[in-house]
C-alpha cells in the first residue's frame, strides 16, 4: 500500500515540474509544442489502438496568430482543418506551460484522473479535443459527412438534442475514466419515451435538457465503446447520426445500438499498440518503458513551416 502511494506521489511530482517557453526563441517553443502534439497522439494510440488510421500519414501543424484566417474560422481554438489537412494551433500556445519531462505526457488516463494535472496543463486537453476532432472529422468525410454533424445547429430541437448527445457521450466517455454517478434506472429521463412532452419540458428546465445530453448520451454509446472498441465506435458515430423516430427517443436509441452492432460486429476489435495500460505506466514510473516496446514510428503530425503564419 505505501509503495503505491509513493509511486502516485512520485508521478504527481513528476508532472509537477513544468515550465513556461520563454517567447525569446519562438521557434524552440514552437517545437516544444509539436513534441508534445505527438506524446499526446502517442498516448491515444497506447490507450485506444489505431485511432488514427483515418488520418493522412502526415500533417502540416501550422501556429496562427490573431489576424490569420484560420485563427478567426476556430475562434482562436486548437483545431483540425479537414479542408486544407493540418492542425491549426494559436501563437499563445507556445508560452503555455508544458510537463517536464516531457515523456510524462505520453500517458493517456493519469491527466484525466487528477483535477490537479488539468489545472497545471490545460494545453494537453486543448490538444486531445483537436486530435479526437481530426479523427471524428475524417471518419465523417470518408462517407461525405462533416462532424459535429449538420443537426447540432438545427432549430429543430428533434434534430439537435440528439446529435449533441453524440457529443457529449464521446467527450465524457474520452475523459472519465470512471463512470459518473447517476440513477440509470428512470431510463425516461434521460431517454424520453414521450419526446414532444419532453420538448415542451425542455423549454422550462436546463437541468432536464443537460441530463439528456449528457447521461443520455452517455447511455448511448457506452455499451458500444466497451463491446467494439474505440476505433470502431467512434468510425461508426461519425458516419451516422442520432435521430428521434417516432416521437420515442428510448426506442430509437436501443435502435441505433442494434444497428451499431449488426455493422461493427463484423469488423475486428482493434488490438491495444501497447503491452502495457496507463494504469501500469503509472505503477512502473517510467511511460519511456512503454514506448520503447512499441518502436517509435515517423510522426504524424509535422510542422513544415512554409506556410507558418507565425
Amino acid at each position: 500500500m505505501w509503495t503505491r502511494l509513493i509511486v502516485v506521489a512520485l508521478l504527481f511530482t513528476c508532472w509537477e515540474v513544468s515550465s513556461a517557453c520563454e517567447w525569446t526563441d519562438r521557434e524552440q517553443c514552437k517545437s516544444d509544442v509539436g513534441q508534445l502534439i505527438t506524446y499526446r497522439t502517442e498516448a491515444i494510440e497506447y490507450a485506444f489502438g489505431n485511432v488514427f488510421g483515418p488520418l493522412p500519414r502526415q500533417i502540416e501543424v501550422r501556429f496562427v496568430n490573431s489576424d490569420d484566417g484560420q485563427f478567426a474560422k476556430f475562434s482562436g481554438r486548437v483545431a483540425y482543418d479537414a479542408a486544407q489537412r493540418m492542425l491549426v494551433v494559436p501563437q499563445r500556445l507556445i508560452s503555455s506551460r508544458l510537463p517536464t519531462p516531457m515523456h510524462w505526457a505520453a500517458a493517456y488516463w493519469p491527466y484525466y484522473q487528477d483535477r490537479r494535472y488539468q489545472d497545471l496543463f490545460p494545453v494537453i486537453a486543448e490538444i486531445d479535443n483537436a486530435l479526437w476532432g481530426a479523427v471524428l472529422q475524417e471518419n465523417a468525410r470518408a462517407t461525405g459527412m462533416s462532424w459535429p454533424h449538420a443537426e447540432c445547429a438545427s432549430i429543430d430541437l428533434t434534430k439537435r438534442l440528439p446529435c449533441q448527445m453524440l457529443v457529449a457521450g464521446i467527450a465524457a466517455l474520452l475523459t472519465e475514466r470512471e463512470a459518473p454517478m447517476f440513477n440509470a434506472n428512470p431510463v425516461d429521463r434521460i431517454w424520453p419515451e414521450q419526446f414532444s412532452d419532453f420538448q415542451q419540458r425542455s423549454w422550462r428546465s436546463e437541468r432536464d435538457y443537460a441530463d439528456v445530453q449528457h447521461y443520455g448520451g452517455i447511455q448511448l454509446l457506452r455499451p458500444l465503446f466497451s463491446e467494439f472498441g474505440v476505433p470502431n465506435a467512434l468510425t461508426y458515430v461519425a458516419q451516422t447520426p442520432f435521430r428521434v423516430e417516432n416521437d420515442n427517443m428510448r426506442a430509437s436509441a436501443l435502435r441505433y445500438q442494434e444497428r451499431a452492432r449488426e455493422v461493427l460486429q463484423s469488423r475486428p476489435v482493434p488490438v491495444i499498440v501497447t503491452g502495457q495500460s496507463d494504469d501500469d505506466l503509472g505503477k512502473a514510473g517510467d511511460p519511456g518503458k512503454a514506448i520503447t516496446a512499441t518502436g517509435k514510428s515517423e510522426p504524424r503530425f509535422v510542422a513544415f513551416g512554409a506556410r507558418d503564419g507565425a
